[in-house]
Formats: structure tokens, sequence, C-alpha cells
């Protein structure tokens, strides 16, 4: 079920609370956290149920290996355990891609397994790892089965992120003292909750047709003109951010309705200097998954400039591959890595941007390099992204007249993405300072949601036109990662 679905908002989410509070306050923490797993497995299964015994073989299987390596030592245990992991999401995800292009190259016809992909396997399959690898550098320490399981399966992020690792959420659900005020944990998650579904409902979605006019003209082989591919390009770019922002500030403030606070994933990439930039700013928590278990340990910037570029590349190239089993997205990934590469070059000679007396040249030079590489996300294909870089470049003409509507459109996002501040810098208060400081925010003073009756009331408001236009409300993009 969708965050912003009937099912969910009116069903799912107030029987869940009120089991855990009532447990929590009447009979036992465990108890509480017992009927949160339950209902983090029914969350799970209601997609699919096929695949809730893959979830719970991950968390099984990855819970004893965790003891084992705990134990006795990381070797071979990590080895087994990253090995498996790896290999689950490997005949899951890219089983198909990988044998099509044996087949391809080779001129073989080996079957394609034709396996659908379950619901969350990335973002949990990185998680597991973390986890090893965090017990194997005694960065943190198991704990006992229900706990591994709440770290997993938890439904606020279970199904797009952030990505947790364990030494930050086990303390939390391994806390039985703990003596936060329902009322104020509902209050504070409700109003992150309702910013968060405001971005899908009201701005996402309202992004995604003109996107898709676009791209999929592309797909069918048509020529776009000029007006055409640059609105789709740029309500792509909209609506990618306000989808997955959207997505992580429901899982936020849904996770504080029930006391537990997840890290921060967005703070405002799109006013980033440089690519440098953005990655600390774009889902945050990839980022340092991508920068602490992958580009750290292949030497990161320790063997001077051209290894670290190639490391950079390299690690770009496996997050392209992590969003899709197509050449697209390794292309995309590609495209940031040789970005990366060239800030760390460029950083040498103007460590301050490009124009330091004008940042905002840097600031568009850097959206723009976004928006030209999410093309490639987007497309189905190299083809339809060709044909709209053709289009952008203007090769095809200004093409057929197109309304005002995808301009409003894009004048708003430009107008939020720039111009407003990101959830996590208004509502500061309600994150620690650990929190803050890992998103690159300086914890200071935000807005209080019990002393600012006006932005009670706008947020109020936003969730009531949120949940009136949700009717028609379609999936999160990253629920295809």
């Amino acid at each position: 079920m969708l965050f912003n679905s009937f099912e969910f908002l009116f069903l799912f989410l107030p029987a869940t609370l009120g089991v855990y509070y009532v447990l929590r306050r009447w009979v036992a923490h465990n108890a509480a956290l017992v009927a949160l797993t339950i209902a983090s497995f029914v969350f799970y299964a209601w997609w699919d149920i096929r695949y809730l015994p893959l979830l719970l073989g991950s968390i099984a299987v990855n819970h004893v290996l965790g003891l084992l390596i705990e134990k006795r030592g990381s070797q071979p245990w990590l080895a087994i355990g990253i090995v498996a992991n790896l290999a689950s999401i490997g005949l899951f995800k890219y089983a198909d891609f990988f044998l099509g292009n044996i087949n391809a190259v080779a001129g073989t016809e080996i079957p394609l397994p034709g396996f659908a992909l379950p619901l969350a396997i990335s973002f949990f399959t990185f998680q597991q790892i973390s986890f090893l690898v965090d017990v194997a550098r005694r960065e943190t320490k198991t704990s006992g089965w229900l706990g591994h399981g709440l770290f997993v399966s938890f439904f606020p992020q279970l199904i797009a992120g952030p990505i947790v690792r364990h030494n930050q959420i086990a303390p939390q659900y391994e806390d039985t003292d703990r003596k936060d005020d329902w009322a104020e944990n509902i209050g504070v998650g409700m109003s992150i909750f309702a910013v968060g579904i405001s971005k899908k409902v009201l701005l996402a979605d309202n992004f995604e047709p003109y996107a898709a006019s676009a791209f999929n003209a592309a797909a069918r082989g048509d020529e776009v003109g000029l007006l055409e591919a640059w609105t789709g390009a740029l309500c792509y770019t909209f609506q990618i951010f306000f989808d997955f922002s959207g997505y992580s500030d429901m899982a936020i403030g849904l996770a504080r309705m029930f006391g537990y606070r997840l890290p921060i994933n967005f703070n405002a990439p799109y006013r980033a200097r440089s690519i440098i930039d953005f990655w600390r700013r774009w889902h945050i928590t990839l980022s340092q998954f991508l920068r602490d278990y992958l580009y750290i340990p292949l030497g990161g910037n320790r063997k001077g400039p051209a290894r670290r570029a190639i490391n950079l590349a390299l690690v770009m190239l496996l997050g392209g591959l992590w969003h899709g089993a197509a050449w697209t997205f390794v292309f995309w990934g590609a495209l940031h890595g040789l970005a990366l590469a060239w800030c760390n070059v460029l950083n040498r000679f103007r460590p301050n941007g490009l124009i330091p007396s004008m940042p905002w040249v840097s600031v568009l030079c850097t959206f723009l390099f976004v928006v030209f590489a999410w093309v490639f996300f987007r497309a189905t294909s190299f083809d339809a992204a060709i044909l709209m870089l053709q289009g952008m470049a203007g090769f095809n003409g200004v093409g057929p007249g197109v309304s005002d509507e995808p301009f409003i459109a894009i004048a708003i996002g430009l107008a939020i993405v720039w111009g407003l501040p990101d959830t996590a810098s208004v509502f500061k208060d309600w994150f620690d300072d650990v929190t803050l400081k890992t998103a690159g925010l300086v914890p200071q003073k935000g807005l209080r949601f019990t002393t600012r009756p006006w932005i009670a009331g706008t947020l109020a408001f936003l969730l009531f036109l949120s949940i009136v236009n949700a009717w028609n409300t379609a999936e999160f993009i990253y629920y295809n990662f």
C-alpha cells in the first residue's frame, strides 16, 4: 500500500499507532516492538505475499551471520554474508540483464529466468551488508532477533529508504525506558509527513504528465522539439526530486510518529555548487553507503589523483547499476563519476567555485548537468535519450507549440528548489545534532510547530489538500529500484 493511499492513512496507520502505544503504555516496550514488526511484515506482504519469505530469510541468515562474525571473527563469515546478499539481489534484479548481454555478445540463447523484482530488495540488501560490515569493524553490536527484524523491516523506510545503519536505529529500539511523549511524536511526525505527502501528491504527480509526454515520444522514436524536450527534462528533474524527497520526508515523519528518528536523506540538492556538493545533498544515505563501504575500501583519495578518479568512476558506475539493470543507468552513473573526478581536479585550481563572486553560476552549471544526466536515467533506451538530447540542442527545431501549464509548473519548481528551505532546514529543532551534522546541516533553531500556529495551520491545510487529491496518485519512482 502507498503512504498516500486511503487504506494506509485511514486503516493501517491509525491501527498500528493505536496498538503500538497501548502496548507500550500498559503492557511492555518489547510487546509494542513485536506489534510494530508484525505490522511491518503485513505492510510488505500487502504488495506481494510471495516475497515475504525472501525478506524473512534475509533477516534470519544475516542475523546468524552477524552473531558468528561477532563471536568468531569476520572470516569467513563476512565474505559469505556479502556474497550471499549480492547473490540474492543479483538473481532477482540482474540475472536477465547479464544473461541478455551474454546472449547478445556471444550469440548464445541462454534462457532468461524472468524473475519479478521483489519490492525493496535493493534497500534491505544494502542495510544487511552495512550491518555485517559494521559488526566486523566493531562499530555496532548485534541485537536480538526482534531488534534485527525491525531494523530491516521497519515499514516507514523499508521500501525506499533512507538506508539506515544498525547503530543509528538499534539503540532506539533497545531503549526500554524511553519516556518520549506520544502526542509530541505524532504531532511532529505528522508535520513532517504533511510536507512529504504534499511534495508527492501536489508537486511530483503533477510534473509527471509533462515529463512522460516528452520521454514517451522519444521512446516511440518520434522527433522531440526544443520546447517539448526541455519541458520534459526539467519536469522530470522536479518530479524525481519531489517524489523521492517526498517519500523520505514521509518515512522520517512516520518513524517519528512512533518515536524513532531516521537519518535525513535530502538537503536542497538543486542548490549544490558542484557535483561533489550535489552528492552530499542528494540521497545522502546512499552516498554515505557508497563512500564508507566501497569508495574508502577501494583506497578513496589516499593513493593519488589518478587512483581517486578511477575509484570515483567505479563507485558511481556501480551506483548507477544499483538503480536499475539497464545500460542507461550505468551510463548515468558514469557521467556522475566523471563529473566528480573533474570537480576534484577543478577544486585544486578554483576551490571556491567557478566564479567565487557569483556562486549562482556554479549552481546553474551544476543544475544543468544534473538535468542532462537525468535524461539517461529516465529514458527507456539510449536511442530515446539521444532523441531527447537532440531536441534539447535544437536539432529538431522548436517543435509544435506547448501549452503554458508546463512552463508555469517549471517556474513553481524553480521557485521552490532555489527559494524555499528544505524540509530538514525548516524542522531543525526536531532532529538531533548528530543527524543534522551528518546531513551537512548546522544545528540551530528552526521553526517550532508548537509556537508557530500559522505553520500548524499551513501544514494541516497541505495535508488535507493532499489527501483530497490522492485518488489517482502514482507509485513512488524509487519503488522500482
